[in-house]
């Protein structure tokens, strides 16, 4: 079951996302995540996956920035037999795969022009066919997609199909940038240290929660993350000064 607290903080903008996440959840339309690098993306695809009635199967997964293109689109539809030289087996795709359940595209702005182009046949007719196939599959798969890039800018400059991105762009959510909700630091804070061993946990000085909420963190709540691992290495059960956090984000 979705827990409010997957997305978690006090802050305005994140209750905002946690009240958009229950209100898409009940919709069966693609929704679009939109954020920098580490603002917990994964993270709304999930609790959007886990709020809805398709939580009773595990949502499905691919991250476009990991596959090379002839890989990806393999992995993402599928391919018969003799589809090319090296398929020796029909291999079922991950659209396949999540037929009555949801398929989580991350950086869904690498995919191939060619790849999207099937993606959006699906989007618009609910078919799929395996490279190589001859026969259209209908299947009943929620797209969740995510990316860090301006979807509308590569489509200006032809690096994304403008009618994909507004078959995607049905239910919208921006995860705000750690930047934009540092009262939340603490939280987090509090939440990553909790997890390291009871003896080891380091105590941070209100001085250095302080120098926290005033940086910056390019690498949002994924940077707060390995600092709070940097912390437990270079700080096991020790106070956290405000000049120890200075060097430790140098």
């Amino acid at each position: 079951m979705y827990e409010r607290n997957q997305l978690m903080g006090i802050s305005r903008v994140i209750a905002a996302v946690r009240d958009r996440v229950e209100a898409v959840a009940r919709s069966r339309h693609p929704v679009l995540i939109l954020g920098e690098r580490g603002t917990g993306k994964n993270l709304c695809a999930a609790a959007i996956h886990d709020a809805g009635n398709r939580r009773g199967r595990p949502m499905v997964f691919i991250d476009c920035a990991a596959l090379p293109g002839t890989l990806l689109e393999s992995t993402l539809f599928g391919h018969e037999r003799g589809a090319f030289t090296g398929a020796v087996n029909r291999v079922t795709g991950r659209l396949e795969e999540a037929d009555g359940t949801s398929l989580f595209l991350d950086e869904i702005g690498l995919l191939s022009l060619e790849s999207q182009g099937r993606l959006l046949r699906f989007l618009e007719e609910g078919t799929i066919r395996r490279i190589g196939g001859k026969i259209d599959m209908k299947i009943e798969t929620r797209i969740i997609a995510a990316t860090n890039r301006d979807l509308q800018q590569a489509a200006a400059e032809r690096g994304f199909m403008m009618d994909l991105f507004d078959r995607l762009d049905v239910l919208r959510i921006n995860m705000p940038p750690l930047r934009d909700r540092p009262e939340d630091i603490p939280i987090l804070v509090e939440y990553f240290l909790s997890r390291l061993p009871g003896g080891q946990r380091p105590l941070l000085a209100d001085s250095a929660l302080r120098k926290l909420a005033e940086y910056a963190f390019p690498g949002n709540v994924r940077e707060l993350r390995s600092l709070c691992n940097r912390l437990e290495t270079f700080f096991p059960g020790k106070t956290v000064a405000d000049q120890d956090i200075e060097q430790l984000i140098m």
